[in-house]
């Protein structure tokens, strides 16, 4: 079953790693067919099989021999995994938690290339969510949307420019499932982990001048799923 699973989450990562490179460009996500983003090659059935393809073909296009990003293959092997941990059994509260952490990532990808929250999907992905909660009759905690804005917004006068208004719609709409204790732990992670990619950039001698928050925040997301379940 772990197999199957795994399968499955990689055919979704190539799925979402696609949308996650098209939409910041207003590209349709269904025409045109996946293709080669360097010549335009269109790949064939045998170039689309999930991680195997990528391996087989040296991470390069078949057509035009550009060596092809390694994102395709991260983000297979990641959805692959996350498949696998998050779907232990069968239950409509874990395919919520799973469809929770994959939107996060979608927005965590786009981030990471943009520097921007993609409204369009959070709006979406988070309206299902609450939607789906309610109906799952989870607990939700309404107030603590409040707290976190109340939060940032006073941070903002502390440290101005230290967080990005997209991350706070992101963490208003996470408080809604979370108590705060966890709440702080995914923040804790996020920080910690951040700093740690700055300083490894600064050894690589690269400036930045902001660090997309997004992608640590996904991480905690998931670390703190993951102990939960343990």
């Amino acid at each position: 079953m772990y197999i199957l699973w795994f399968f499955i989450g990689t055919i979704v990562g190539s799925f979402l790693c696609l949308v996650a490179d098209r939409l910041p460009r207003q590209q349709s996500i269904l025409y045109p067919g996946s293709h080669c983003s360097f010549c335009g090659h269109r790949l064939r059935p045998q170039e689309m099989i999930p991680i195997l393809s990528i391996i087989l073909q040296k991470v390069r296009c078949t057509h035009c021999q550009h060596k092809l990003p390694l994102r395709y293959l991260f983000c297979e092997v990641a959805t692959g995994c996350l498949f696998m941990l998050f779907l232990p059994v069968l239950s409509m509260e874990n395919f919520w938690v799973l469809f929770w952490v994959l939107s996060s990532f979608v927005l965590a990808l786009i981030d990471y290339d943009t520097y921007l929250v993609e409204g369009k999907i959070f709006l979406f992905t988070g309206s299902l969510l609450v939607l789906s909660g309610l109906l799952l009759e989870m607990p939700l905690h309404w107030s603590h949307p409040l707290i976190i804005i109340a939060c940032f917004y006073l941070l903002q006068k502390l440290m101005p420019d230290s967080m990005g208004t997209g991350d706070l719609w992101v963490l208003a709409l996470w408080s809604l499932f979370l108590l705060m204790y966890e709440l702080l732990i995914i923040l804790l992670i996020a920080s910690a982990s951040g700093i740690l990619f700055y300083g490894y950039q600064q050894l690589r001698k690269k400036n930045l001048r902001e660090i997309p928050f997004l992608p640590f925040l996904f991480l905690g997301l998931c670390l703190l799923q993951l102990l939960k379940k343990a």
